[in-house]
């Protein structure tokens, strides 16, 4: 079980899809991101690509975020994130999507103040790609934020128009703060 840290759904606890499938972000972790970002989620448009057990997406809403597409291609994850979202009074404001993340990115025209991107650990040219997408298709608003985890961000090709504001370590695990260059 997962729990949620913070917000109006602090404590909420959710399930986890088995570790075959995904590799959940830690608590401790995601209370860190968050922390950092404080009050900067209230009333912002948020995506969660490879959604997993929908933990950044609860979390997000749980913070003050309006609207969040959650998008798994899983179709076992996808439905444990449906049993989590369900958990939830507002479960309208997450849009969960059961979809490949780079169609997904060819076909949505909304755009995002906040994108999370926690793919599986060695897609380096899978995140690559959703990155470049992110950018060329117009997908992120003017003070946009991403953030991502990875096990080696070297292995990582950001697009120029982007660029890296902080990095953290969490053991194995980095997270890169991405903003506009």
């Amino acid at each position: 079980m997962l729990r949620i840290v913070a917000g109006k759904y602090k404590g909420l606890k959710i399930e986890q899809p088995d570790s075959k499938f995904t590799r959940p972000t830690t608590d401790k972790v995601r209370e860190a991101v968050f922390s950092s970002l404080q009050f900067k989620l209230e009333n912002t448009t948020c995506l969660d690509l490879f959604a997993g057990s929908g933990a950044w997406s609860i979390e997000s809403i749980s913070r003050g975020a309006i609207k969040v597409d959650s998008v798994e291609k899983n179709k076992v994850v996808y439905k444990i994130i449906q049993q989590n979202i369900a958990k939830l009074p507002d479960k309208n404001s997450i849009n969960l999507i059961n979809n490949d993340a780079l169609m997904f990115l060819d076909k949505t025209k909304n755009t995002y103040d906040f994108v999370f991107i926690d793919a599986p650990f060695i897609q380096y040219d899978l995140v690559s790609k959703c990155l470049a997408k992110l950018v060329q298709n117009n997908l992120l608003k003017e003070d946009f934020e991403i953030i991502l985890e990875t096990d080696n961000f070297s292995n990582i090709i950001l697009p120029k128009e982007l660029k890296v504001y902080k990095n953290k370590k969490y053991g194995k695990i980095e997270i890169l703060y991405l903003c506009q260059n």
